[in-house]
Parts: C-alpha cells; structure tokens; sequence
C-alpha cells in the first residue's frame, strides 16, 4: 500500500516560507475515512497518533470561512485564494531536532521565542519529510501529541480541536502520513491490512475452497499471509478444525521462500505490548481441542513480519479426515470445515476463511434376478481400492459401513471387517472420496442363486450422494461341462459295464459247449 503521503491532496511539498502571519484562533480536525472492504475485515480498531510537529501562522485568515453552526472550516487548496502560511516552532530543543533532520533551515525570531523554518531544497517531497520524522533518531516526544481511533471497517477516525499546523501521523497498521492543517482536512484511504488466503495444496482438487476425500486421508492446507509494505506488528493465524478433522503437523513455514525455524514465544506483559518470539521465527501453538473440534495458533513476531514486508508468509500444514467424518456435499456448507483467522497486533481480526472437505457415501441391495423386489439375504462383498479390499467399520449391523481410519486398522482392539453381507435390507457405506473408482465385487452369491457372469461393480459416488446400486442374481444349478469330471465318471462306469458284459458273455460260451 501506498503511503498515506501519496493519497493525499493537502501534503506540504513546498518551501516552507517565513512570513509574520496572524496566528489562528480557531481549531481544525483531521478526519481519516477508510473505505476498508467490509467483507474482509471483521473487526477493525486502527488507531492514530497525531503529533503537531509545526504551529502555522496564516495571512489571509478571512480567506479560511468557518461555517458557524457546526465549527466546520475551509479553505481552498489550489489558486489565488490559498491562505498564505509560514510555520514555526516554539522551543529551542524543537528547533534544534527540526535542524538535525538537515531538511529545514531554522530562524529565531528577534522579538518572540518563535524559530520558523523553510526547507533548505524547495523540491523536497512529503515522503522525504515522512522519513525523516519517521527515523529513531527523531524525537518525537518534544511535540505534542494525541490518538484518535476508527473502530468500524469503512468507518472513520476523526481527531477534532486541533490547532491549525503541520502534523505527523502515524496509524497501528504501521501507515505514516505528512499534512497542513490551515482547515478541516478528510483523507479518505483504503487502510491495507495483511490479508490471508486459504486453500487446498493438491493439484487435484484444483485448489478450489471444497474437496472430495475418503476417511484416513491426509489432507494438505496452505495458508499464504501477504505482508503489507507498511506492516510493523506481530501476526497471528489461528486455525480451527471440525470434529471431522484431526489435526497431523505442520510440514513447512518460509517467508519469501525461505524456510522459517520455530521458536518459543514471549507472552506480551500487557496488551498493548507487541509479541516477540525468541530462538526462531515463529511460534506454533499446542492444539487444542474441544468438543466442537480443535485449534491451533501460529504467531509471527514483529521482528520477522518487518522482515518480510511486501512478501509472502506461506504455512503449509496436513491434517486426517477421520472416523467423524460429516458425509456431505461441497455445496451445504456443513462437511468438514477447516477455518483461519488472522490478528494483526491488537487492532485487526480478519473474516474467517474457510474451506470444507466432504467425503461421500453411496447404497446398494441386492435382488433376485427374476423378482427385482425381492432382497437377497446372503451374498457377501468386499469394496476394493485399486484391486484392495478396504478394511470397514459396521457402523448398524447389515446396514451402514464406513472406511476404517489408518489408527483402528493399527489398533487389534478395534473390530473391522473386509466383507460385508447383507441381511434383505439397503446397505450403506459412507466415507468414500468422490474423485476415486471403487469396485463393489461379490465374492459369494446368496444360498441357490448364482454370482454374476462379472462380479465387479464400478462404483464413483457423487457430490450429492445419490448413488445407489442395484445388483441381481438368478437362480439356478450348475451342471459339469463336458470334459469335466461328471461325464468323465459316466464313461469310466460305463466302460466297465461293456467289459463285465463280454466277459460274462464268453464264460456262458464256453460253458455250454463244454456241456
């Protein structure tokens, strides 16, 4: 974001000339209007500190009109009718800070403890001048000073009864701007606040904000944080989980693309004091988990935010879609959702970001062939992955399965089953990912009936889970083939049978000629 130097219409980048003037009498406001989305801002307290580095004397006042029902005053900012000015200190060490800063020249008047200062080079911007107030080395506990604040997203911060001068502001989000006030001034700016970007990291979802998975799968999150260049305070990401989602580790953190280390924080004594992580870069909590789900907390100091101004904080993280496991559609909002918000020291909280990770389910009932409502106790069926069977978990005895996460097929007290078979009512398996092909394969058809000619069902659920299957058998009884062991018994029987006979068939011969 720009700073506020170059958004505004009433910066002093001229000489500061001397000129005995008339010192104003009346009082001025600077009034800060940000026109923040609303939509991504949740909260937004950006607090202001005003200081009058300079008292103005004005030629010309009748030139400023001061509307006398509400105080308002104006003054015109291009022509002839501009108030002439001439600015001064009143105070030796403030003269003497203003001359170290080496852009102004420094005149005591003769008469009065008034030092008036005209910049040394005329072509001298506002950014220049904003520098050098800016600098550590610059006193600014000499002026006074005062804080306004803006405590809604697109509302605004107004400090009122100000003397008319040349002041120095500077805002919690880190902004810092340079302005005469010879009337009331707005200054209307898009305060710039560091937004975070939530999504999936697989190519196969097409990092979109919803995903297909299956129960036990690793899900991949990458959080990216664009630093403003303005930014001086402390971030934190807190990442909150859906009961269906457990929370595994975080795999990477850079910033800039460089890997940042983890460190140990310093909780801030008060407030308004800003975090600072100590032995690394950041600071990553312990999860915490509650009975709506868990959460987690990344804090990034200070010191590395500053370091990363105008780039990019990328936190890349994993975490299992488990046995919890909402069956959903990408499209109600209700699966399993994985929220960030982000704090920006103690002034911004973010809109929540979210994504959801659905896992889907799908029917099927097997039937007589010959009498399609007629459910068949009996057949037994494996789900397969890649020619796997998957190990399930009977949810209702004969009617609702679901995958087994990896931590119950480690676990042997755990009871699953690789099989599943049906009882005459519709089975149901949740916990299957959209995006992948099942096979639904029977391996022993019900008692009299006979497996399909191909046992294996495709199965791809769909987002809405309306997918429900149908299998038939028929009945029937198997016959040997010819070749087979049935025929081949016939033959040898009676092969015996023609041999018995001829030789029974001789011994009679020879008998009866022998008698």
């Amino acid at each position: 974001m720009k700073k506020f130097t170059k958004l505004l219409g009433i910066v002093l980048i001229m000489a500061l000339v001397m000129s005995m003037g008339i010192t104003a009498a009346f009082a001025t406001s600077i009034t800060i209007k940000s026109t923040a989305d609303p939509n991504e801002t949740a909260t937004d307290t950006t607090e202001y500190n005003w200081y009058q580095i300079f008292e103005a004397s004005i030629e010309d006042a009748s030139l400023i009109t001061v509307d006398p029902a509400t105080g308002a005053s104006t003054a015109a900012t291009s022509g002839d009718n501009v108030p002439k000015v001439s600015y001064f200190v009143s105070a030796a060490n403030k003269a003497a800070e203003i001359q170290e800063t080496g852009l102004f020249t420094v005149t005591k008047d003769a008469t009065q403890d008034k030092w008036y200062v005209a910049l040394v080079d005329k072509s001298t911007d506002a950014d220049a001048i904003v520098a050098a107030f800016s600098a550590d080395t610059f006193d600014l506990s000499l002026f006074p000073t005062g804080t306004f604040a803006q405590t809604t997203a697109g509302g605004s911060a107004t400090a009122n009864n100000l003397q008319p001068g040349y002041y120095y502001i500077t805002s919690t989000l880190g902004d810092k701007i340079a302005v005469q006030t010879l009337a009331d001034i707005t200054i209307n700016t898009k305060n710039q606040y560091p937004p975070v970007e939530k999504k999936f990291d697989d190519v196969a979802t097409g990092d979109t904000a919803d995903a297909s998975a299956q129960i036990g799968d690793e899900i991949e999150y990458v959080l990216t944080v664009s630093v403003p260049a303005t930014a001086n305070d402390s971030i934190v990401l807190t990442d909150t989980m859906t009961t269906g989602l457990t929370f595994k580790e975080i795999t990477s953190v850079t910033g800039n693309g460089t890997e940042l280390t983890a460190g140990t924080a310093v909780v801030p004594a008060t407030t308004t004091t800003k975090t600072q992580i100590t032995g690394g870069d950041y600071f990553a909590s312990s999860v915490t988990t509650t009975a709506d789900g868990s959460s987690f907390t990344i804090t990034f100091g200070e010191a590395v935010v500053t370091a990363n101004k105008g780039k990019d904080i990328v936190v890349k993280y994993t975490a299992i879609l488990n046995e919890d496991a909402v069956v959903s559609t990408s499209a109600d909002g209700n699966g399993n959702i994985n929220t960030v918000v982000l704090d920006y020291g103690n002034n911004y909280t973010s809109v929540p970001k979210k994504v959801e990770t659905d896992t889907q389910k799908f029917t099927f009932d097997k039937v007589d062939g010959s009498s399609s409502g007629t459910k068949l106790p009996g057949a037994v069926f494996e789900l397969r992955r890649d020619g796997t069977a998957l190990s399930l978990i009977e949810v209702a005895a004969g009617e609702t399965y679901r995958i087994a996460t990896a931590e119950e097929i480690a676990d042997d007290s755990v009871t699953k089953v690789t099989s599943m078979t049906t009882t005459g009512k519709v089975i149901t398996v949740n916990g299957v990912d959209a995006d992948v092909t099942y096979q639904l394969v029977e391996t022993q058809a019900p008692t009299g009936y006979n497996l399909p000619a191909n046992p294996s069902t495709d199965v791809k659920a769909n987002t809405d889970n309306t997918l429900e299957i149908t299998i038939e058998n028929n009945k029937g009884s198997v016959l040997p083939s010819t070749g087979g062991i049935g025929t081949t018994i016939f033959y040898v029987v009676g092969s015996i049978l023609v041999v018995a006979a001829g030789v029974l068939l001789i011994t009679k011969k020879r008998m009866s000629r022998e008698g």
